[in-house]
């Protein structure tokens, strides 16, 4: 008859040989994101809802916090409303997006009008689901495991490719010109463990363009001819593959 003690030792062995094992077939930080990057775009859709910052610093400092919520369809399409307080006052601003055109509704009345791409304030570089593309991203780590809403997730973090996407923000359309410099991207994911998506975001960036950009006291430009700019979104996905109604598409413009 086997001593207890050597029973507690075969269960101990076989325990840890399991961990082994599914340390081994689980993916890694950098396989698990674009997994659920890949799954994310084969839904198509997701309902989001969220929060951000944006802060333009050019002579004289302009920055405001905003919540936002509405749909987004991958790659390249949201509808988004967005509600925050700009200099004393309250503004509830919608934006469509679509392949790189943003069109605005609520910041110069009640009419919808096209932002210019080469305006970050307007252009789809703030699309908060275009800065959510992983095709940049490197040096995956794990953080933690937490649950959120009550499933289990691996939380992730990352940094940006800069040249990348610098290369992407000069190919929205009549973005060519932009020059951006001394890019910083950073970001954060949780992805549910049990379907691999995407259930939280955060992302950093920030980046500075050469010129006046018209926000200096009294008309004269900023000390160093930049302008620095620096948003964050925290987005939260759900409602991931269901159809989107009506359907995301451009508005008419004056």
């Amino acid at each position: 008859m086997p001593s207890r003690a050597f029973l507690i030792a075969i269960a101990a062995s076989i325990t840890l040989s399991c961990s082994v094992v599914a340390s081994f077939l689980e993916p890694s930080p950098t396989a698990l994101l674009q997994k659920a990057s890949a799954n994310l775009k084969a839904a198509k859709t997701t309902h989001i809802e969220g929060t951000g910052t944006f802060a333009i610093k050019d002579g004289m400092n302009l920055s405001f916090d905003f919540k936002m919520s509405g749909d987004a369809e991958v790659p390249d399409k949201a509808r988004l409303n967005m509600q925050m307080a700009l200099l004393g006052q309250s503004l509830s601003v919608d934006t469509i997006t679509i392949g790189g055109r943003t069109f605005v509704k609520g910041l110069q009345g009640t009419t919808w009008t096209e932002g210019s791409a080469t305006d970050p304030t307007q252009s789809g570089m703030l699309d908060p689901l275009g800065q959510t593309d992983l095709s940049t991203v490197v040096s995956v780590t794990e953080i933690d495991r937490p649950e959120v809403e009550g499933k289990k997730t691996r939380h992730l973090k990352y940094a940006v490719d800069v040249q990348k996407l610098v290369d992407k923000m000069q190919s929205a359309p009549g973005a060519a010109s932009l020059k951006p410099s001394n890019v910083i991207g950073t970001g954060e994911v949780w992805v549910r463990t049990d379907d691999t998506q995407i259930v939280r975001q955060l992302v950093k960036l920030s980046f500075e363009i050469a010129g006046d950009l018209g926000l200096s006291a009294g008309g004269a430009p900023a000390p160093s001819g930049k302008g620095t700019f620096e948003m964050s979104f925290d987005l939260h996905f759900s409602q991931i593959g269901k159809p989107i109604t009506p359907a995301i598409t451009a508005p008419p413009t004056r």
